[in-house]
């Protein structure tokens, strides 16, 4: 080195007469000096960030939910028959009144199937017959085991002067069969009506099959207007018969047409247990369509489910809107997409949602300080809105606050969980 320092000229000529080993070793001495000179003296690369400024502006608190739009009014009307439609009295579109015609239809049903479903329906009524009777005579005989052991019961070898049971004498066989007696008529009576229902609705559907073998004219049930019908004139219907007289097979049975209105159309969502205590009743919403582009409705909350219903762990409550502006282009079964507005202020200190941060168990912003370093300011939040909240405490008006959170080095004061 010192050689160096004297004399270049000397040093340059030694260098090249030297070995190749101390020539790469002198190179690699110089390249580690040049590298420590630059670090010491080039200037650190300044940190780039992004700003947002504190501000005074009206805030949102806004709960986002899909939903599907539900009609205040649908009926569906099914054939009662199994055939085929012979007469249409109506079009999509047209509004009917109750008791008006709608269709026909034509059973296709052969007379032995006719018959045997006569037939059977008769047999049903005969056995209903038959327990009613049964029923009246276990009903007599009960009320008369009932005299019989309240006779015994309140004579005086049973029952004190005072009113008061004689449980002394009523464990004797005169009294104990008697009030067996009256026990056992009464639990067959009981039996009997359980029976009775079973013959009822064996016997409803008995007549629901003979129904489906039979022409039908079928009314309007209700007011509204038509929709959906299945088919033109010769278009098969099949009946709703009682689930007793079902295949094992599930078929699902097609209505031959809608009668409804969608006049005050209403859209079901559902709200989780984070937002429903946002929402109240009244409350507005904007409700957009995919179906329906370029376009925004006006809905307000019109009921709140207290009770929730919880899937995969996920607890959620039913929330019901009224569209204020329907209009012929919703459509039932729709699918909306909701903003319920939940609250609002106007006029207070606002920060951009993407600058605040986890801090010490509470909420802070990063600000530039002096020094260039970055610090944590806690600041207390009011109401969050989509893009910004309210600021309660914390930074003031026209503050400059980082967006993001910072990754803190070694030069800066402190991270989200020091109390610098």
């Amino acid at each position: 080195m010192k050689v160096i320092l004297k004399s270049p000229l000397r040093f340059w000529r030694w260098f090249l007469h030297t070995s190749w080993k101390k020539k790469v070793l002198v190179i690699v001495v110089f390249l580690i000096l040049l590298l420590i000179i630059k670090n010491i003296f080039s200037p650190s690369p300044t940190q780039q960030y992004t700003f947002d400024t504190v501000s005074l502006g009206n805030i949102d608190q806004l709960v986002t939910e899909n939903g599907t739009v539900t009609s205040s009014n649908q009926t569906d009307v099914y054939s009662p028959a199994n055939g085929v439609l012979d007469q249409l009295f109506v079009k999509n579109g047209d509004s009917v009144t109750v008791g008006e015609k709608l269709f026909t239809v034509r059973s296709t049903a052969t007379a032995q199937e006719q018959a045997a479903a006569y037939a059977n329906y008769l047999s049903a009524q005969s056995t209903l017959n038959a327990d009613n009777a049964t029923l009246y005579s276990l009903q007599s005989t009960m009320f008369s085991d009932w005299k019989t052991f309240t006779d015994l019961a309140t004579n005086s070898t049973y029952q004190k002067s005072d009113g008061s049971p004689n449980y002394t004498n009523r464990v004797l066989p005169e009294f104990t069969t008697a009030q067996d007696n009256w026990l056992a008529a009464q639990a067959n009576y009981k039996n009997q009506q359980s029976v009775i229902a079973k013959d009822q609705a064996a016997l409803n559907s008995y007549y629901l099959a003979y129904q489906a073998t039979q022409n039908a004219t079928i009314t309007a049930s209700t007011n509204g207007i038509v929709a959906n019908i299945i088919g033109l004139t010769g278009a098969k219907v099949q009946a709703e018969t009682s689930s007793s007289q079902a295949s094992a097979t599930t078929t699902v049975i097609t209505p031959v047409m809608i009668i409804g209105t969608n006049h005050g159309s209403s859209i079901q969502t559902t709200v989780s247990e984070v937002d429903i205590n946002k929402v109240a009743l009244g409350q507005k919403a904007d409700v957009t369509f995919s179906g329906i582009p370029n376009k925004t409705y006006s809905a307000n909350i019109i009921q709140i489910d207290s009770y929730g219903t919880q899937t995969n762990g996920v607890v959620t409550y039913n929330v019901f809107l009224k569209i204020t502006n329907a209009d012929n282009l919703v459509k039932p079964g729709m699918s909306a997409n909701l903003t319920i507005y939940t609250a609002h202020k106007d006029n207070v200190l606002t920060v951009a949602n993407a600058a605040i941060i986890p801090y010490q168990n509470g909420k802070a912003v990063q600000i530039v300080g002096k020094n260039g370093k970055v610090k944590f300011v806690p600041v207390l939040i009011g109401l969050r809105g989509f893009s910004r909240s309210e600021v309660l405490k914390g930074v003031s008006n026209g503050a400059k606050v980082i967006l993001g959170n910072t990754q803190l080095t070694n030069n800066q004061s402190g991270g989200p969980n020091s109390g610098g």
